[in-house]
């Protein structure tokens, strides 16, 4: 790939782990091509930067600006909860944006407000009948019940025993067979699973599309966790939803029969600023 410049400059955030290289593409110097390029290129770990995602933050007639995610394998995403929530700090920071703006997204609008380091999402309004409780899979003889529902990108709740010792490494290949079941599944879907344990608590690991990998943090995930969770009595908004990287909390709002707003809110980290060089890539 051939670089517009002989640098570009990054900076590089976190939102409780889920970690992402965020480049100013308001002049349009990369297309789509490029832009998937490289995400394969710089977010090699080791090699290059190393990230979950790349985004590109682009300009927009309808909103503050328009968000684009491009995952480790290149592949473009919908929407990030945790990468838009990173995006709105970022935007704020550089006086792209006010505190409450509206990004622009494959997935919608997405309206955000900045507060220090933690930022909020309205992440629209889901109907509850549309949520599909108490599915069932069996894999290897096991029975597995999941929750599949969409908010924002299409994702998967598998419900754990909260005595389920088995490690990540244990849950990747289930992660992986739920994924492959296109019939299931047309679209590809994140793979949540989720422990509840007294008083609340909900425990989730994310096995993302796009990543195909487990990441420490899931936003979106983190909203359908909640929302799945909450269907089956198991918890009472606010929710906070613990990741490996860290809280999400997920707040509701009653907007008429069978339908609910949804927040996420969460903290977000500046890991760094720089360059990236063409021999990166």
């Amino acid at each position: 790939m051939t670089l517009p410049e002989s640098k570009m400059s990054f900076t590089k955030m976190q939102g409780n782990g889920n970690d992402f290289i965020i480049i100013d593409n308001r002049s349009g110097a990369y297309g789509d091509n490029a832009l998937k390029d490289l995400a394969l290129d710089l977010c090699r770990r080791r090699l290059s930067i190393g990230a979950d995602g790349l985004m590109a933050l682009e300009g927009s007639e309808s909103a503050h600006f328009r968000m684009r995610l491009f995952n480790s394998d290149g592949s473009e995403g919908e929407m990030c909860g945790n990468g838009a929530r990173c995006l709105a700090r970022y935007s704020f920071k550089n006086k792209i944006a006010p505190e409450r703006m509206t990004m622009e997204t494959l997935a919608g609008p997405i309206k955000a407000e900045v507060e220090g380091r933690y930022a909020t999402l309205d992440m629209g309004v889901i109907d509850i009948a549309s949520v599909q409780s108490r599915q069932n899979m069996t894999l290897s003889g096991e029975n597995f019940t999941y929750s599949q529902l969409t908010v924002g990108v299409p994702h998967t709740v598998v419900f754990q025993d909260p005595d389920d010792k088995r490690s990540q490494k244990d849950l990747t290949p289930i992660a992986i067979a739920f994924q492959a079941d296109k019939e299931r599944f047309p679209l590809g879907t994140n793979v949540n699973f989720l422990k509840a344990r007294g008083a609340g608590e909900l425990f989730l690991q994310t096995y993302e599309r796009g990543v195909n990998d487990f990441t420490l943090s899931c936003g979106t995930g983190s909203v359908a966790g909640a929302v799945a969770a909450w269907t089956e009595g198991l918890v009472t908004p606010p929710v906070e939803v613990r990741n490996p990287g860290g809280i999400n909390t997920v707040l509701t709002e009653e907007e008429g029969p069978g339908k609910v707003r949804l927040y996420l809110r969460g903290l977000t980290t500046i890991v760094s600023e720089g360059f990236f060089f063409a021999e990166s890539l």
